[in-house]
């Protein structure tokens, strides 16, 4: 998770400027957060990876004021209905960088300190939710020194004064030689045209993304107006990085204004500043926090986390903050609404049974399994259940299921789906950690997702996977021998082709006439998708 530090002072200038440390503590921690340090100057804080918003101390600031009850901002609407500028998107990024949202800020007032925030947030927020720029850039620009028209697109390797440099620089140069360069070099995709996502105005470069800025258009302490640009590869995450920005920067006391983006076939403009509601019955957040709340005092806990909300009988609509991520759904409402009411306040309650507590069978046969393994000298993983067509399948040289059972709007390309089978995941595993002396060996007991009838259905699975110079069919067929006689149940092999294992060295395993698995010596060109360099072999059971 990452460490913020930020100004102290600032913080508490934003919140309370009396604010006693130990009361600030208190809060931060109140809202699920640990304080990691604290001194005289500055705070350091692990915030939870699914919370960008809180990156920055006006974001902090702001969640804090909500939890205090000191603040009633839950709406940010910008009031001028005409864009202020705009920029055309070429069709040179379409495959590589292809979309941007943009703002524009008047009426800013910096100091040292609120401007070295909101650099550090708008850092840390790139280098950790961004991923290191990949996913999202954020650029800031004196909006004075920028004249309209804008295009954003791929250029060829043309010259321009990066920021903080004393001349001018080729684009290719700026990569090669200077630090920034090299360290986002493979965010810009290598192409044999040689061309670079750049966003120009009618100057010149503004800058080449997502490396660096132009100098021109430095921001300084100084600077009253803003231009700010958000690229990416998620047209979702791009706008709604423009909207937290936006949220910030009002927060601040300034004034935002619109930009039109112009693509190919359609306009957009931004910040959207858009929200989405949820409606939780009363009874579920009571059931699942496990305490009485009423519908009446709903709404002052809802009220600590930002949310505005209105109730109809017994269902509460929230509506979601424009600048929060990470709400999707009913559960991600329970979890504020129990962080509003205070975990110190949740008490255990007993369990009143006449029954004794004991391990069910399954849970005994999946636990005898998993000794076996590990026995037999296997490394247990824990993966997560979620990935996508291009791992589930397409790697493993399988054609696309379409009736796997599928996430509704995806928020990221690589979670769209339930895993099907766990080898996939083992792989990962294996590519993962090639600087372990081989053989490597790794197994996974748990669930894999299929659909039976359009209904979802949940299975166990146990999957085993030896990677090393002499990891061949029998290795594999003698670690089946072991999990066979441990299940308990008839099984035999027969001769079978699956494409992800290689031709005449691959098997079926069947028990009581019906298939439940395959065991083999994994493709080459599977190995190479996965970038495995050992010779690999593989069984996968459906317990």
């Amino acid at each position: 998770m990452p460490v913020i530090t930020i100004d102290k002072r600032y913080l508490k200038r934003l919140t309370e400027p009396d604010l006693g440390d130990e009361k600030l503590a208190e809060r931060i921690s109140k809202l699920g957060f640990n304080v990691e340090s604290m001194d005289e100057k500055e705070i350091s804080i692990e915030i939870t990876s699914n919370r960008p918003d809180l990156l920055g101390a006006v974001g902090l600031a702001r969640a804090i004021n909500h939890f205090s009850h000191k603040s009633k901002r839950f709406h940010y609407q910008i009031t001028e209905e005409a864009p202020l500028l705009e920029i055309v998107v070429g069709a040179g990024v379409r495959k590589t960088r292809p979309y941007i949202a943009s703002l524009a800020v008047t009426g800013l007032k910096f100091d040292e300190v609120s401007l070295a925030n909101l650099l550090n947030a708008t850092d840390k927020f790139t280098e950790t939710y961004g991923r290191q720029r990949k996913k999202i850039a954020i650029g800031l620009h004196n909006l004075d020194e920028v004249s309209a028209p804008l295009r954003y697109d791929a250029y060829k390797n043309e010259k321009f004064v990066p920021l903080s440099g004393t001349g001018e620089m080729a684009y290719s140069d700026i990569i090669e030689k200077t630090e920034k360069g090299r360290r986002y070099a493979e965010t810009i995709p290598k192409s044999g045209a040689k061309r670079f996502p750049v966003l120009k105005d009618e100057k010149g470069a503004l800058a080449l993304i997502p490396i660096i800025n132009s100098e021109r258009t430095k921001v300084t302490k100084e600077t009253k107006n803003l231009l700010v640009d958000v690229t990416g590869i998620s047209e979702y995450l791009v706008n709604k990085t423009a909207d937290l920005l936006a949220a910030n920067f009002m927060d601040m006391g300034a004034s935002v204004r619109k930009v039109q983006i112009v693509y190919r076939n359609k306009t957009v403009i931004t910040p959207q500043l858009s929200t989405d509601s949820v409606r939780v019955p009363v009874s579920m957040l009571e059931n699942e926090i496990g305490v009485e709340i009423g519908v009446n005092n709903v709404g002052s806990l809802a009220d600590k986390m930002g949310y505005e909300s209105s109730y109809t009988g017994n269902i509460v609509n929230f509506l979601v903050p424009t600048y929060r991520f990470d709400v999707i759904n009913e559960q991600d409402i329970v979890e504020d609404i129990a962080i509003a009411y205070g975990y110190e306040y949740i008490r255990p309650a007993p369990i009143r049974s006449v029954n004794s507590g004991g391990l069910d069978t399954l849970t005994i046969y999946r636990s005898s399994i998993t000794e076996a393994m590990a026995g037999l000298g296997f490394d247990q993983m824990m993966n997560s259940y979620l990935s996508n067509d291009q791992v589930n399948f397409t790697m493993m040289r399988m054609p696309v299921e379409k009736s796997a059972v599928r996430i509704r709007n995806p928020k990221s390309e690589s979670i769209t789906m339930m895993r099907t089978w766990i080898v996939p995941s083992l792989l990962r595993n294996i590519a993962a950690s090639q600087n372990v002396p081989s053989p490597l060996e790794a197994f996974e007991l748990d669930m894999a997702f299929t659909m039976k009838n359009g209904k979802p259905i949940e299975g166990y699975h146990m999957a085993a996977v030896s990677a090393g110079s002499r990891s061949d069919f029998n290795t594999i067929k003698a670690v089946y021998e072991s999990v066979s006689k441990e299940m308990g149940v008839e099984c035999k092999i027969e001769a079978a082709n699956h494409p992800s294992f290689i031709e005449g060295r691959c098997a079926k395993i069947v028990a009581n006439g019906k298939g439940i698995g395959f065991m083999g010596e994994i493709h080459p060109q599977v190995l190479n998708n996965f970038g495995i360099e050992e010779p690999t072999a593989a069984l996968e059971i459906e317990l």
